[in-house]
């Protein structure tokens, strides 16, 4: 998945970068290099997005608190 395509996927589905990054399970920085093309975005989390595109699923974005265990 290209950066572009990536952005146009969260952005479809109604996330910002930092949010992206929770859903697929990676750090806010690490969504952002996605966007920028600095780190190649997984196939399965490519996977992931599309799907939620194509069958209309609204993500569910867990919150991670500090000091949570």
């Amino acid at each position: 998945m290209s950066p572009r395509a990536y952005r146009r996927a969260i952005t479809a589905l109604g996330l910002n970068q930092a949010s992206a990054g929770r859903y697929l399970g990676v750090s806010a920085r690490t969504s952002r290099r996605y966007c920028t093309g600095d780190a190649e975005v997984p196939v399965s989390s490519a996977l992931l997005l599309r799907a939620c595109i194509a069958y209309k699923v609204t993500p569910v974005v867990p919150i991670w608190k500090k000091g949570a265990s």
